[in-house]
Parts: structure tokens; sequence; C-alpha cells
């Protein structure tokens, strides 16, 4: 709650003890019935207006800004755990489904390469078998295809429960895929507080972008994280030299990213320095994380906490090893981003002329919040109020 919503109800207490004061003082003279009751009738039924204003403004207030913080956990290029350590990528879902109430866990994001080769159903069936933990304890979650999932002809991870689409449209948070599963899009709302996750494969196509594009234009509202297999590299940039189209980091940068202003923030893995790497564009943050080479290439038996709080508009970072069983602590993975969750910079980054406005719409505008509010709506209720009590009051005096 606002202060001025706390000094705006001492205030309207401070009217109805007036209020009462005069009731009180006419009810013992008891004269002249219709002539003092009806100002007090009005200061009173302006009172509770007043009171069911301010009220309005604080649930509309206190609804978009979720007190509890929530979690978001990302994993990613888990390919090498599917050929070699299929034990560890289950006991990563399961640490996960162990710990899903303990950090307020609302989403798993996987951002590719569940599997190290697209065609071997034994490694599909490791992943299967990890990624259903989730789906067995309603723990929601959603994915891309990176590099080593599909080619331009074969994709089988459809085949598989945990990976299939079919399954998933039961699911309340899920909104859709692209390319038969190869793209996913999810939304939940924590208090009125609405965020959109799309998992975009690696380097999609025209249509899968299209699909992405649609979405984020049907949910301006909601604050959006877009996920992908490769976007930032190693050092933070976006080569991705030798790869079949190397510009793509770049031209989804510029002709997709920057044209949303909701997405606040993008995940992406595929390469594999430890520290992981990240930027910032306007105001959207970039996190590349990806350890699958590590410790004899059980490294992707780690995952990231992103615990959001929205009400400090802060998201803290940490990451956890499950293999050591140990948090990392070094400031490359243990961080917090200061964010409003909204990139205001959107439309003018790397753009070569500013966009155009938007037309105005017939849509009704949304309720604003109390800052918002025009001021003016409750200075008429409070001289309305103010008002009334004068009569009444002058008319008991007059009565003396």
């Amino acid at each position: 709650m606002t202060n001025n919503i706390i000094l705006s109800k001492l205030f309207c207490f401070a009217c109805i003890r007036k209020s009462y004061a005069l009731r009180r003082e006419y009810y013992l003279r008891e004269k002249n019935v219709e002539k003092t009751c009806m100002p007090l009738r009005i200061s009173t039924v302006l009172f509770i207006a007043l009171m069911l204003l301010l009220q309005s403004n604080s649930a509309v207030s206190h609804a978009a800004t979720p007190e509890t913080p929530f979690s978001v956990i990302w994993i990613t290029d888990t390919q090498y755990l599917s050929e070699s350590h299929p034990t560890y990528y289950d006991n990563l879902c399961r640490w996960i489904v162990y710990y899903a109430e303990t950090y307020n866990v609302k989403m798993v994001i996987h951002t590719g390469d569940m599997v190290e080769d697209e065609w071997n159903r034994t490694q599909w069936a490791s992943a299967n078998k990890a990624m259903s933990r989730l789906l067995e304890n309603s723990i929601p979650y959603c994915w891309n295809a990176g590099n080593h999932d599909y080619n331009a002809t074969y994709w089988i991870g459809n085949e598989y429960t945990a990976f299939n689409p079919e399954v998933m449209t039961e699911k309340p948070y899920w909104l859709g895929d692209a390319a038969d599963g190869q793209s996913t899009a999810v939304h939940f709302s924590i208090s009125g507080w609405d965020l959109l996750i799309i998992n975009i494969a690696y380097q999609a196509d025209d249509v899968t972008l299209a699909w992405a594009n649609n979405l984020l234009d049907a949910y301006p509202e909601s604050h959006a994280i877009v996920a992908t297999h490769v976007y930032l590299n190693g050092t933070g940039g976006y080569s991705v030299q030798g790869k079949e189209n190397p510009e793509w980091p770049i031209s989804f940068r510029d002709t997709f990213l920057d044209k949303h202003a909701n997405v606040f923030m993008t995940l992406s893995g595929h390469y594999n320095p430890t520290s992981g790497s990240r930027n910032k564009v306007g105001d959207r943050h970039e996190l590349m994380f990806n350890r699958q080479d590590r410790n004899g290439k059980m490294g992707a038996a780690s995952l990231r906490i992103l615990t959001f709080d929205i009400a400090n508009e802060t998201v803290e970072v940490k990451t956890y090893v499950l293999y050591a069983d140990q948090f990392l602590t070094d400031s490359n993975n243990n961080f917090t981003l200061d964010t409003n969750f909204f990139n205001s910079a959107a439309h003018e980054i790397h753009s070569p002329t500013p966009s155009p406005s938007p037309q105005p719409t017939e849509s009704p505008s949304p309720t604003p919040p109390l800052e918002e509010r025009p001021l003016f709506l409750y200075a008429i209720v409070v001289c309305a109020f103010f008002a009334a009590i004068g009569a009444a009051a002058f008319l008991l005096r007059k009565r003396r």
C-alpha cells in the first residue's frame, strides 16, 4: 500500500469523526429533520464513495505487484547427460521437484540441446525420462530445440511425452508451439503480474519468428522473456562463426527483439565458458549460460535460479552445481540484476530512424494505478464532502 493511500485513509477517518459529531449534535436537538438530515446523509454517501475509490486503487496497486518473490529455473545443453550421464539428468530434475516449493518455482526453462544426436532414440529416452519428472509432478516447463536436437529434415523430440505439444496443451500455462514443438511458449500470472516466455529453436526460420512475433504483439502488457539456443556468445557478443547463418543473432536482435518493449530479458546457451556471459541492450538483460564441458562432460548437471522480486525490481541469479552439491559464489555466477521488467529503449536501439508512434485506438484505457489517477477526482469528492458537512453545520447553528 502506498503512502498516499495511507494518508488519504487517515484523512477520511478524521472526516467521518467530524460527520458523526454533527449527527450527535443534530439528534440531541431533534429539530428540523428534513433540513438538517439531508446534508448529513449526502456527506455520509460521499464519504463511502471516497473510501471505495481509495480501496479500489489500493487493490489495483497491490494486485500488480506480487509481494512474494518467485523463481524461474534455467537448464541447458544437457546433451552429454542424455548421452553418457543420464542419472545426472534425472537427478537434476528430481532436485528441481524437491526444491520447487522452497524457491517458489513457477517455470523451468530448457534452452536446447536436450540430446547429442538428433536421431538417437536412446538419448531421447533418457531426456524424456528426466523431463517427465517435471511433468509428473506438475512443475511447469518449456523448451526449444538446439542444433543437436534436429536438422532440416529430422526432428523426433515430439514423439516423446515430455516434449509432445499435444500433451502440454492440457496445461493452463501453455500457449502453443511452432514446428511440432521445436519452439514453445508459456504464460502465467501472479497477483495480476503477467510473465510471457517464448522459447525459439536454434536459428529459427521466418515462419517461427512470425509466430513468436504474433505472440508478443498479442500480449503487449505481459513482461516477456525470450529464450533461444544460440544468441549471445561466450564474450557477450553476437558472432556465430562457422555456423549455418552467422548473421542470425544480429538479425534476431535488430529485427525481432528490439521491436518489442516488453522483452526485458533473453536467455541462451550453446557456448560454454565456465563464467557464462551477459550483456545489456537498453533496459533488456541478455544472459548466456552453459557448463556442459565441465568435469568430464557432467557440467550440464547444473542450473540457474532466477528469483524475481517484483516489488524491489530485481532478479537475483544463483548457479547451483548438482554433482558438487554447491552454489557458485563468484560474481559471474552469483549476481543481481536491477530491472523495471520493461525495455523502454526498444525501437531506438540499432535503428537508423525512429519508429513511428503508434496510432490511437478506440479500445478503453486500462485503469491507471493510484499515482497516475487524476487528483481532481479526489478533490471533487473531498470538496463535496466538506460542503455537505458545512451545510449541515450551518443549518444546525441557524436553529439555535
